[in-house]
Parts: C-alpha cells; sequence; structure tokens
C-alpha cells in the first residue's frame, strides 16, 4: 500500500513538472515524443538558443535585451527587425516603426513611422535615445 502511495506522488509529481513547462508535440505524439521548450524569455532572439546565467546584453530603446554572445548582439543591431516583431518609433513613441523607414546611429538600426520621425531623430538622436534609455 505504501509503495503504490509514493509511485502516485511520483507520477503526480511528474504531471506537474510538465504542465508547468512549455511543451511542443508532433502530429504523431506519445510520452515519450515531448521535448519541453525553454521559456521564450529566456532564449537568444538571434539564434533561439537557451540564455543561461552567463549571457550579454543589449539596450535597445526601452527593452533589456539578453544574448547568448557578442556576435548575436552584433546582428541584432544590425537589423533588428529580423528578430522583433514590434517596431518602436521613438519620435512618437509608438509601436508603429516600418522596417523600410530606418536611420542607423553608432552602428545600431532604428525604425520609424514615417520620413517626419525618421528626419527628428536624425536631427537629435542623443536626444532620443537618452530619453529611452532610462
Amino acid at each position: 500500500m505504501r509503495s503504490y502511495f509514493i509511485l502516485s506522488a511520483f507520477i503526480l509529481a511528474a504531471f506537474v513538472i510538465a504542465a508547468s513547462n512549455t511543451v511542443s508535440f508532433s502530429a504523431k505524439t506519445d510520452i515519450t515524443q515531448m521535448v519541453f521548450m525553454p521559456d521564450s524569455a529566456a532564449t537568444c532572439p538571434v539564434t533561439g538558443d537557451a540564455i543561461t546565467d552567463e549571457h550579454v546584453g543589449f539596450r535597445y530603446i526601452d527593452k533589456d535585451i539578453k544574448f547568448c554572445n557578442d556576435g548575436c548582439i552584433m546582428a541584432y543591431k544590425k537589423d533588428p527587425s529580423k528578430y522583433s516583431e514590434v517596431l518602436k518609433c521613438m519620435p512618437c513613441n509608438d509601436d508603429d516603426g516600418k522596417a523600410k523607414i530606418n536611420a542607423t546611429h553608432k552602428g545600431v538600426k532604428y525604425y520609424f513611422c514615417g520620413e517626419g520621425c525618421k528626419g527628428k531623430f536624425e536631427a537629435k538622436p542623443e536626444a532620443y535615445l537618452e530619453k529611452f534609455m532610462k
């Protein structure tokens, strides 16, 4: 009787752990094919690799982003639109930036909703960056 109780407790614990993780299933799934995916907040946006305690970071506009190495930061700076669904237009402080309307400042590409906002940024890039880096 006691061994059934212990076995039941282990099975219950396994289900609780499994339910707390994101699970990916294929079309033909059985318990041996479950793949536990890491939390999306803990993955490098460039490679998709899991981020460990040892990581490098970069602040892009108003977000701190974790990367697995310096090469990924360089790739992100070159073209953030490849790795982000939302593009912020800093002058109007809205998530309506367009990939085709952009400017590069100190090796980092930024996006804008229109040519007017792009012109405002290009006239005073440090003022906008300082506002968002706080």
